[in-house]
């Protein structure tokens, strides 16, 4: 459910978050840019996750996860 709870949701539904509290406070982020450097946080950390995975000769996208991943897009959809 992280797709469809995730921060941006909070933050579509009126909820501030902490860390964009701490953020704001001390060097002054928006909540957009807030959002923004989340997303390209997030999506670093899963590029080299799936970089570890190859230099260690593991796949990455293996069935179950694929299941997996398509049971939880069903999900944010309905």
């Amino acid at each position: 459910m992280t797709r469809k709870w995730n921060n941006e949701f909070y933050v579509r539904i009126g909820l501030i978050p902490a860390y964009w509290y701490f953020y704001h406070k001390i060097y002054g982020f928006t909540l957009e840019s807030y959002i923004q450097r989340m997303n390209q946080t997030q999506q670093a950390k899963q590029k080299r996750t799936i970089a570890r995975a190859k230099e260690t000769g593991q796949e990455y996208f293996t069935p179950d996860r694929l299941r997996k991943m398509n049971a939880s897009q069903r999900l944010v959809t309905d």
